[in-house]
């Protein structure tokens, strides 16, 4: 068709005058540097549309006096070339491209193409003997910058590992491939919230809100040595240095069995372990086991007053030197995240060996409570203490 030939001569022509432009968008500049071509001149002889049927020749659309080529405004008009269209049908399809709340507003004109005769079968029907060009002109809403500029999100808590205990995965659960991860973990138990004990020499068989301080600040080494699939699970080796501070000694026993409070050499101390894990996701929980072998065994023993070599001699009246210490600690975890920052969790360690068959489990509850607190269940042979924790962890490597 000679005038829609000519038509895109001068679109050329103006994507030619400005190229930049034309690069950095789908549509085609009408006006700027090509100020002085009128393209609608171009678009043939506007007639009204007061009258019809007419037959579709073809449909386009203009933005801030723009020729646009969007897939999706296309979509909205229901005529195609060829098709036999009355103004009732331009109206619906302006209903349409209104429904796509893109649009502030949309208008539409009828163009006579030159050189383009309607079919003979609607010679009869047509008020036009040339097909016509539907033109939308349309007002784009404006969308602001706090609408487009991406909400922040609470960053999602680490998969790596629950409390004290490390997991298979990497990272913030993205990793998910075999590699290296580091991550630094600082858990602080705060004191003892409630505890009982049947020790025939104990003077109080209940405790609660005593204070215990204990830092552990942990470096955590893993090499994830095999991906999960749907059948088999993640698969971890690595090992931890933890110190082991405190900011209030622990009580120690005398003779005369009254408490105490005197600074001694085991305020700090490093433990350390190796360990093996194997991580499978379940629907929203990520279950792991595993087990670790090294000094983190001492770890039951400078929780609670009661199980130190001081507290066993005097209150279980045993002068054997007992001492709760082990060397292979198995454990088991479960994790979930029903939000992002909040994960929810429980883990067990078992402290194989040791005196008294000491249990740690550590219980990650702040989802509940929306704050970054949590409990700790100690037990062992003759009672129990319930624990506040507090507990940061962050993968340095990789970082998410």
């Amino acid at each position: 068709m000679k005038t829609r030939a000519t038509l895109l001569a001068v679109l050329g022509a103006a994507i030619a005058l400005c190229p930049q432009t034309a690069a950095q968008s789908n549509s085609v500049p009408i006006s700027s540097a090509a100020a002085s071509i009128n393209v609608f001149n171009y678009l043939g002889g506007k007639i009204s549309r007061e009258k019809g049927p007419w037959i579709l020749g073809e449909v386009l659309f203009f933005s801030a006096g723009r020729l646009v080529s969007e897939s999706s405004w296309r979509a909205a008009v229901r005529g195609t070339h060829g098709a036999l269209y009355t103004n009732a049908d331009i109206e619906a399809d302006i209903e349409r491209l209104m429904a796509l709340k893109k649009f502030v507003q949309v208008d539409a004109d009828l163009y006579e193409i030159s050189g383009a005769p309607i079919p003979h079968e609607f010679e009869g029907v047509a008020v036009s003997t040339s097909q016509i060009r539907l033109v939308f002109t349309v007002t784009e809403k404006v969308v602001s910058e706090s609408t487009t500029k991406p909400r922040a999100k609470a960053p999602p808590a680490a998969v790596s590992g629950v409390v004290l205990t490390p997991t298979a995965y990497r990272g913030a659960g993205r990793y998910t491939t075999p590699g290296l991860g580091l991550d630094i973990n600082a858990a602080y138990y705060i004191g003892r919230l409630y505890g009982k004990n049947d020790f025939a020499l104990t003077p109080r068989k209940t405790n609660y809100i005593d204070r215990l301080g204990v830092w552990l600040l942990t470096a955590d080494g893993k090499m994830q040595l095999q991906s999960e699939t749907a059948l088999r699970p993640a698969v971890a080796g690595g090992v931890q240095a933890t110190a082991l501070l405190r900011d209030s000694p622990q009580p120690a026993i005398d003779a005369n069995s009254t408490l105490t409070v005197k600074a001694s050499n085991s305020n700090a101390q490093i433990l350390t372990d190796a360990y093996l894990v194997a991580s499978k996701q379940f629907g929203p929980v990520r279950a792991s086991a595993g087990v670790m072998q090294g000094t983190i065994g001492n770890l039951a023993a400078n929780l609670s007053e009661f199980l130190t070599p001081e507290a066993i001699k005097f209150y279980r009246n045993d002068a054997s030197g007992t001492t709760v210490t082990s060397h292979t600690v198995p454990f088991a975890s479960f994790l979930a995240l029903p939000k992002p920052e909040y994960p929810l969790g429980i883990e067990i360690m078992k402290f194989n060996g040791a005196a008294l068959n000491p249990w740690l489990v550590n219980i990650k509850m702040g989802y509940f409570l929306r704050l970054n607190f949590d409990v700790a269940y100690l037990k062992y042979q003759g009672g129990y203490d319930i624990l506040g924790v507090i507990q940061f962890r962050y993968n340095f490597f990789p970082q998410h």
